[in-house]
């Protein structure tokens, strides 16, 4: 290894004839060897971003798997030497935009990839081995593919992007059986697919982005396996008469996972989207819609639709989306029900939908999140706090006096909402720095501890505009159980740019939450307990003594509860084996919390299942527990330290303790 060697010539009087791998990168070599050399050991050679100018004698390096030579601006030729590479798995030669021909490579049954992506002024291809996989000619100057390129079965993925003066694709590429990506995308002068392109069997993806293309060919729909379909920027491209699902009836696009049409030139959408049954990303951002398909509602998985500035779209049909971008739809004045899905909707600039729209859309929301936790974030025009938050005020502090036992399993978290505007001297330019409005939680222990929690709330938005977001749970449970009923709320924008008028806060409470008079009453809920760390991490515990440690467990910690006065007749559901370091006993009234429960663990499954186990049960227990179960205290403890806090999906998770 040599990085940055000063020498233009450096080996021709040293001994090589062991040399494994020759790494120059960034040298001011010209030229390696005169003559050639016998390296039959030589298996790798990186000389790039270097000032080759010829190409070494590789004819007695018959052991040679890898050749980088990329960004060597001044090598101009290849030497044919490379022809008899037999073992050469990769071929780099990217940015090396002296390059003007390559020699024949169709000898070279070895090679996986060639890259030669960027090499401006390389305008004829050589003939290829039929086994190469990946073939990178991204910025060439190629006019057309080889016939030959048919032979190439085991070809995967093909980079053809911003080739401007590729006019055509050969028909014969349709028989690569095995092609699962072909990017095209910036061919300036491509305006037209092959018709027979639906007989790629295994395309996966197809990047268009930036093409001429006018239509696509009624066979795409026959690619039973494309999951990404990129037409972004195809300004010519028109839908009409096309159809999603074939006339013979057989099930066409099934496995499609994302259309991508921002900023085309689509002006209507088949009437059959709705058929894309594995629809989960449709971007329609910045094209001319003036309409979407009723059928949309029949995307069943479909969890991101970007319709931003679409300037021409004057309603949204019925959706089950889970994330909506509408910011900029200036013409938007129709706003059906999202669905229970939803978790994000961003409704920037939307003048023309009346505010309370805005608000009964959140309402229906709220049973989904608090039958299944799920998280919600709004964010639309208006100058007021939705109706049914229950703390409201002016300014951009709020102080929150909680109900006696509002915290119990039902809380699932806060409800969050201010009113934002521009100061009277900032710009519309001063938000394109994408700045972020943030919250800062405050509460005091009895002990009068202040405990602060601060984090980012939303983006910033230019004019009046309403944010809400639930729900925001801000300290792990055990922290709360040891402090006041009283919290506040403060907002902030680092920018300065805009201006909190005002602010809301509301408590989220399970479908077991009762409202009488106006105001929340909980019903008494079931209390539970997370115990860490129950076994040794270094132990072998076998499944006999196991379970006969958990038995002891659970009659150990009954009779702790019941001396607690927690429940007076309680079951217990003792969760085992979530994992080798971590047990579970939940102590419920009834068996319709243990429902209730069960579901809520579901909805965090697999790396959010930790995280949402609240503790009733203080440290000070411990040594009792400890002693009824004949561990060693000192080996157990932090037995009870501070647990997983139940953030939602979209938060991260921090966890602190002695295990």
């Amino acid at each position: 290894m040599w990085h940055g060697c000063p020498i233009k010539s450096p080996l021709s009087s040293f001994y090589l004839e062991n040399l494994v791998k020759l790494d120059m990168r960034y040298s001011k070599v010209e030229q390696l060897w005169n003559d050639c050399q016998p390296l039959f050991k030589l298996k790798e050679v990186d000389l790039s971003f270097s000032n080759l100018i010829s190409c070494p004698d590789f004819s007695s390096s018959p052991n040679l798997k890898k050749l980088i030579l990329q960004d060597c601006k001044y090598l101009r030729e290849i030497s044919p030497s490379i022809q008899y590479l037999i073992k050469l798995d990769f071929l780099i030669l990217r940015g090396c935009r002296s390059l003007k021909g390559i020699p024949d490579c169709s000898g070279l049954n070895s090679l996986k990839e060639l890259h030669l992506s960027r090499c401006s002024n390389l305008e004829m291809l050589p003939e290829m081995p039929c086994n190469i996989e990946e073939l990178w000619l991204i910025g060439t100057a190629i006019e057309e593919l080889p016939l030959s390129f048919g032979n190439l079965s085991r070809l995967q993925k093909l980079f053809l992007g911003c080739c401007n003066k590729l006019k055509s694709l050969p028909s014969s590429i349709c028989k690569w059986k095995s092609l699962q990506k072909l990017s095209i995308g910036d061919c300036s002068k491509l305006n037209k697919l092959p018709n027979d392109i639906g007989a790629l069997e295994s395309l996966e993806e197809l990047d268009l982005e930036g093409d001429p293309i006018k239509e696509l060919p009624s066979s795409i729909i026959h690619l039973k396996n494309l999951k990404s379909l990129n037409l972004r920027r195809c300004k010519d491209l028109t839908f009409s008469g096309f159809n999603f699902l074939p006339d013979d009836g057989t099930v066409g696009l099934h496995n499609l996972e994302s259309i991508n049409l921002n900023n085309s030139g689509v002006t209507e959408l088949p009437e059959d989207l709705g058929c894309l049954s594995s629809l989960f990303t449709l971007n329609l951002g910045g094209s001319c819609l003036e309409s979407i398909p009723a059928s949309i509602v029949n995307l069943s998985k479909l969890s991101y639709l970007d319709i931003r500035n679409c300037k021409r779209l004057k309603c949204l049909p019925k959706l089950q989306v889970g994330c909506i971008y509408a910011r900029g739809c200036t013409s938007l004045d129709v706003l059906p029900s999202l669905g229970p899905r939803f978790t994000e909707a961003e409704f920037v600039n939307c003048f023309l939908i009346e505010q309370n729209k805005f608000e009964d859309m959140v309402k229906d929301a709220l049973p989904s999140i608090k039958k299944d936790y799920n998280y919600a974030k709004l964010c639309y025009p208006g100058s007021e706090i939705p109706e049914w938050f229950n703390f409201r005020s002016m300014g951009s502090f709020i102080n929150v006096e909680l109900p006696p036992n509002w915290f119990n399993h039902n809380f699932i978290g806060f409800a969050l909402s201010i009113v934002a505007t521009p100061r009277l001297d900032s710009n519309q330019n001063d938000f394109e720095r994408w700045e972020f409005i943030k919250w800062q939680c405050n509460i005091k222990s009895k002990d009068g501890q202040p405990c602060v929690r601060r984090r980012r709330f939303s983006q910033s938005t230019w004019s009046n505009h309403v944010l809400v977001e639930c729900p925001i749970f801000p300290f792990s449970p055990n922290k709360l159980l040891c402090y006041e009923n009283k919290v506040s709320f403060e907002f902030y924008d680092n920018s300065e740019y805009l201006k909190i008028e005002k602010c809301g806060v509301h408590l989220i409470f399970g479908q077991h939450l009762e409202e009488v008079d106006g105001s929340s009453r909980v019903v008494e809920d079931e209390d539970f307990l997370c115990l860490t760390n129950v076994h040794d991490n270094c132990e072998e515990v076998d499944e006999t003594q196991e379970n006969e440690e958990d038995t002891q467990l659970i009659k150990s910690v009954t009779r702790l509860l019941r001396n607690l006065n927690l429940a007076s007749e309680m079951s217990i559901l003792f969760l085992c084996d979530i994992d080798w370091t971590t047990n579970y006993v939940h102590v419920f009234t009834d068996q319709n919390d243990m429902v209730e429960w069960d579901r809520y663990m579901k909805r965090y499954s697999g790396r959010y299942y930790q995280r949402s186990c609240i503790s009733a049960l203080h440290i000070w227990y411990n040594d009792q527990l400890c002693k009824d179960m004949g561990w060693n205290p000192k080996r157990k403890k932090g037995f009870f330290a501070e647990l997983f806090e139940p953030y939602g999906p979209l938060d991260y998770v921090t966890t602190s303790g002695s295990y």
